[in-house]
């Protein structure tokens, strides 16, 4: 009976967390009116969540928050006016070619873009890889290669904003940034994990057949 209650003790803190995450983040963007703080505001939200789930330690939320914001903070900044950009020429593309077939094309294009723009903040976040472009391209390869683990996710997110919307619209000032970027990164982190298993099991697999020759 305890253990249940402190498991559920720990999950309403973990959701109060979350809502204070939404808050800072929300406060940062503004202040920075959108296109000066974006990028850094969100991988520091991805961050923060990321060593959430990674480990079991307690540590200051805002301090590390703060920390996180400043660690890339140029580069994330760079990347986020970089897809914002690729962004605004998909969508006029997209409301002023009339042609199908362009449309069609330009549809797939933002399809990757997506893809790419859903995994960029984790991975930078996971990994530390050097090279901003390099990233962007590992974001997109891995969005691709988990094509099935990504629709899934953009049905889930689409399918709880949608409900959330219609059912509980106030939810959406408490943890509208929050909750997107809890799916994202907790299904980042769980293929990052499947990948590494992938690797080890091939990486002794290999092993045993270099001792058999």
């Amino acid at each position: 009976m305890l253990q249940k209650l402190e498991s559920t003790n720990k999950k309403l803190i973990r959701l109060l967390q979350l809502v204070y995450l939404n808050f800072l983040w929300g406060l940062l963007v503004v202040l920075g009116l959108g296109l000066f703080t974006f990028g850094p505001a969100s991988y520091a939200m991805v961050a923060v969540i990321r060593k959430w789930l990674r480990s079991s330690e307690d540590f200051p939320l805002t301090r590390t928050y703060f920390d996180y914001f400043k660690e890339n903070y140029k580069e994330t900044l760079l990347i986020s006016w970089l897809y914002l950009a690729v962004a605004f020429v998909l969508y006029v593309d997209l409301a002023y070619i009339q042609n199908w077939y362009l449309r069609v094309v330009i549809l797939v294009i933002s399809f990757f873009y997506l893809l790419s723009a859903l995994y960029i903040f984790p991975i930078m976040a996971h990994y530390q890889w050097q090279g901003m472009f390099y990233k962007i391209k590992m974001a997109f390869l891995f969005g691709f290669s988990q094509l099935h683990y990504s629709l899934v996710l953009l049905l889930i997110i689409i399918g709880s904003y949608a409900a959330i919307i219609r059912l509980v619209p106030g939810m959406l000032t408490f943890m509208g940034s929050s909750f997107f970027f809890f799916a994202i990164t907790w299904t980042a982190v769980q293929l990052f994990d499947r990948l590494k298993k992938k690797e080890v099991t091939i990486d002794k697999n290999t092993f045993s057949e270099g001792e058999q020759l």
